[in-house]
C-alpha cells in the first residue's frame, strides 16, 4: 500500500463524515475509539489444511534428482509418524532443552533411513560429489523444522489439533511439495548455483526496476547460445518473484525466456515503462465519491494492463526454464498467495491453453490491485479451476518477497526495491493530516529492508539446517578429510571458483558472507533506489517525464554493479565482460536513445478513460 492509497482514505472518511454531517472531532474520536466486535465466526481456514501448508513450506526447495526427492516426500506422507512423535516431544519439554528431540530425529533418519532416503555413504568426493548425498542432507534438513512450525501452529489455536489431523496435513502437504518439485522445469545443478530475481511494489517507480532488468536481459540477449569464450552459454535466470509492478515485470522476465521472445520482452518493458500514460493501463470508475463506502469497490478497473498481458504472455512461457511467481494477498484470510507458472497446485495442467494463460494473467493483475484504488480480482487459479477470494496487492503484507524465492531454493538472489534503503527526510509536519501521511512513508518504506533480513535469515538457517544433517550423516565415512569441503559445498563439483573478494561482500547486512558454512549456498546482492533528487510517482500515476528518468537511473545503477550481477548469476565470456566495461553514460544513452518520441506516448490520448 502506498502513501496515497491512505491519503484516500482518510479523505473519504472525512468525506463520508462530512456527507453525513458530522463535523465535530469529539465524534470521529469516538468513532476511532470503538472496540472491535467479538469474533463469532469459525477460523476460515481448517487446522488440516494449515498443517499442510507449513509441511510443504519447509518441503519445496532446489533438488538435484527432483523425481527422487518426490518419492521421499511421498513416503514422508504415508508415514509421519517420525515428525508426529517430534511434535509430541517439543510440546513436552517446551520451555526448556529440546536437544533431544530432533536428535531422535536425526538417530532415526540415520540410523534407520526414512521414507526410501539412501543410507550414509562410507566415503565422500567434493570434486564428483553423490547427488544423492547432496539431496538427502537437504530434504532431511527441511523436513527436520517440520515439527516444531506445527507446535507453533497449535499454540497459535485454542482447541488441540489431534495427531491424525496433523498426520492428514503432512501427507496433503508433502503430496503437493512433491508434486510441485515434479513438475517444475528447472532444478539444482551441483556446479552452477539456481538464481533468481525478486522486485518490488511501486506502481510507475518500478521504471528504476525495469530500467536494471532491461539492462540485464540486454546483455544475455548478446551472449546466450554463444559458446565461451565468447559467450555465455545457457546462462538464464531461474525464477522471477515479485510484487504489485514488479510481479508485471517478472512476468516480461519470463517472457524473455521463451525462446523467439527475447526482443519483444525488452520493448514492452522499455515501453510499458517510458511510454505509457493512465489511460492506457485502466479505467476509472466515475461516480459519486460516497459511493465508495457503499457499492464501489475500487476507483479504477485495469483492464488495460489485462490486455497487456494478453498481447504478451504466449503458452510456451508456461513451460519454459523460469519460473514465474507473482504475490498477491487474500482480503478474507490476510494469507499472502505466490502464484507459479509451474506449480500444478496453482496452474493445472490439465486445463486448456487459454485457461491457464488466463490464470497466469488474473494472478499477475492481482497483484497490482491496492486497497479502494482499484477492484480486487474475485479468483486465483488453482488445480480446481478457480480459488474464490477477494484478492488484492502483495504489497499489502509482502512487499519485496525474497521469501518466495528463499522457499523455492535459490541460492543467488538480486533483490531490486523501488524504494530507497532509508526513509526520506521531511519537515516538521504543520497539521494531523502531514503527520499521518508522513507515518504512512514510514510504514510502507522500512518493512521492505526487514523483508529482506527475514529472507536472509530464513535462506541461511535453512542451509545451516543443511550443513550440520550432511556433517552428522558422514560422521563415520573413511575419508573425514573432505567432510568440511562437501558439507560447506565448496569443493570443485559443486560451484565455480569465484574471488575472494566477493566471498567476503556478498550482501549489506551479515550476509552468508559471515556464516563460512554456507557462505557458497546463499548470496545474494541488494539494490535500493538509490537516494536522489528525481521526482517520484505516487498511486497509479504514470507519467513520462517521471517514469524516464527512473528507467535511465535503473540502467545506470545496473552498468555501476555489473560485474558484481554477472559474478552473482555466474554469466561469463567475453561478450558480458566488454558490455560491463561500457561507460556508464553510455549505457543510459543506449537506453535513452531507443524511446519513443514523448508525443507519440501522450497525443491524442485522453488523460483518464471511463469504464462505462
Amino acid at each position: 500500500m502506498t502513501r496515497s492509497t491512505t491519503s484516500l482514505l482518510f479523505l473519504t472518511a472525512l468525506a463520508t463524515l462530512v456527507s453525513g454531517c458530522f463535523l465535530r472531532t469529539d465524534y470521529l474520536l469516538s468513532e476511532l475509539n470503538k472496540p472491535s466486535e467479538p469474533k463469532s465466526a469459525p477460523l476460515p481456514i481448517p487446522a488440516r489444511e494449515r498443517a499442510a501448508r507449513l509441511t510443504r513450506s519447509h518441503l519445496v526447495d532446489a533438488y538435484v534428482d527432483p523425481r527422487e526427492v518426490a518419492r521421499w516426500m511421498s513416503a514422508m506422507g504415508g508415514s509421519p509418524q517420525v515428525i508426529l512423535d517430534q511434535v509430541e516431544c517439543l510440546r513436552k519439554t517446551s520451555g526448556g532443552t529440546n536437544q533431544a528431540c530432533f536428535q531422535t530425529f536425526m538417530e532415526k533418519a540415520v540410523s534407520a533411513p526414512l521414507w526410501g532416503l539412501p543410507p550414509p555413504p562410507k566415503s565422500v568426493d567434493p570434486i564428483n560429489p553423490a547427488a544423492a548425498e547432496v539431496d538427502a542432507a537437504r530434504f532431511l534438513g527441511n523436513a527436520l523444522g517440520i515439527a516444531q512450525s506445527l507446535v507453533s501452529l497449535q499454540d497459535s489455536l485454542q482447541d488441540p489439533v489431534s495427531p491424525n489431523e496433523l498426520g492428514r496435513g503432512i501427507r496433503e502437504g508433502a503430496e503437493s511439495a512433491a508434486q510441485y518439485i515434479s513438475a517444475r522445469r528447472w532444478s539444482r545443478k551441483l556446479g552452477r548455483p539456481s538464481n533468481a530475481v525478486v522486485l518490488s511494489g511501486g506502481g510507475a517507480n518500478g521504471a528504476f526496476s525495469a530500467g536494471i532488468m532491461w539492462r540485464l536481459l540486454g546483455i544475455l540477449e548478446q551472449c546466450r547460445g554463444k559458446p565461451a569464450p565468447e559467450g555465455c552459454g545457457d546462462a538464464r535466470i531461474d525464477l522471477a518473484a515479485g510484487t504489485s509492478t514488479g510481479a508485471l515485470i517478472s512476468t516480461l522476465v519470463d517472457l524473455f525466456h521463451t525462446p523467439g521472445q527475447e526482443a519483444k520482452a525488452r520493448q514492452m518493458l522499455l515501453d510499458n515503462y517510458t511510454c505509457s500514460v493512465e489511460s492506457d493501463l485502466y479505467c476509472v470508475n466515475s461516480t459519486w465519491i460516497w459511493k465508495i463506502a457503499s457499492d464501489l469497490r475500487g476507483l479504477v478497473r485495469f483492464d488495460g494492463v489485462q490486455n497487456k498481458l494478453r498481447n504478451a504472455v504466449t503458452p510456451a512461457q508456461l513451460t519454459n526454464d523460469t519460473e514465474l511467481v507473482t504475490v498477491s494477498v487474500d482480503f478474507n484470510t490476510g494469507d499472502v498467495y505466490g502464484i507459479s507458472d509451474q506449480d500444478p497446485q496453482d496452474i493445472d495442467p490439465k486445463a486448456s491453453e487459454q485457461q491457464r494463460v488466463e490464470g497466469v494473467i488474473n494472478a499477475a493483475v492481482a497483484s497490482i490491485v491496492e486497497p479502494v484504488l482499484a477492484e480486487p480480482v474475485p479468483w486465483l487459479p488453482s488445480n480446481t479451476g478457480r480459488f474464490r477470494g477477494t484478492f488484492l496487492d502483495g504489497g499489502v503484507r509482502s512487499g519485496l518477497p525474497l521469501l518466495q524465492a528463499v522457499q523455492r531454493g535459490a541460492e543467488r538472489v538480486l533483490i531490486i526495491s523501488t524504494g530507497g534503503l532509508q526513509a526520506e527526510t521531511a519537515n516538521a509536519p504543520p497539521h494531523a493530516v502531514s503527520t499521518l501521511m508522513r507515518t504512512i512513508d514510514l510504514f510502507v518504506t522500512q518493512p521492505r529492508v526487514g523483508e529482506v533480513q527475514q529472507g536472509e535469515l530464513a535462506a541461511i538457517g535453512r542451509r545451516f539446517a543443511e550443513y550440520n544433517v550432511c556433517e552428522e550423516r558422514l560422521a563415520d565415512v573413511d575419508n573425514e578429510g573432505n567432510i568440511g569441503p562437501f558439507c560447506r559445498r565448496t569443493g570443485p563439483g559443486f560451484v565455480p571458483k569465484e574471488p575472494v573478494a566477493l566471498q567476503a561482500a556478498t550482501s549489506m547486512w551479515l550476509g552468508s558472507a559471515r556464516f563460512d558454512q554456507v557462505a557458497s549456498s546463499w548470496r545474494s546482492a541488494w539494490m535500493f533506489r538509490p537516494e536522489s533528487q528525481l521526482q517520484t510517482a505516487s498511486g497509479y500515476s504514470f507519467a513520462p517525464a517521471v517514469m524516464r528518468p527512473l528507467f535511465q537511473d535503473g540502467v545506470k545503477t545496473f552498468q555501476q554493479r555489473c560485474t558484481e550481477v554477472l559474478r552473482l548469476f555466474d554469466i561469463r565470456g567475453d561478450i558480458a565482460k566488454r558490455e560491463c566495461e561500457k561507460p556508464v553514460d553510455a549505457a543510459v544513452a543506449e537506453a535513452e536513445a531507443q524511446f519513443s518520441p514523448v508525443g507519440q506516448c501522450t497525443d491524442k490520448k485522453p488523460e483518464q478513460r471511463d469504464c462505462d
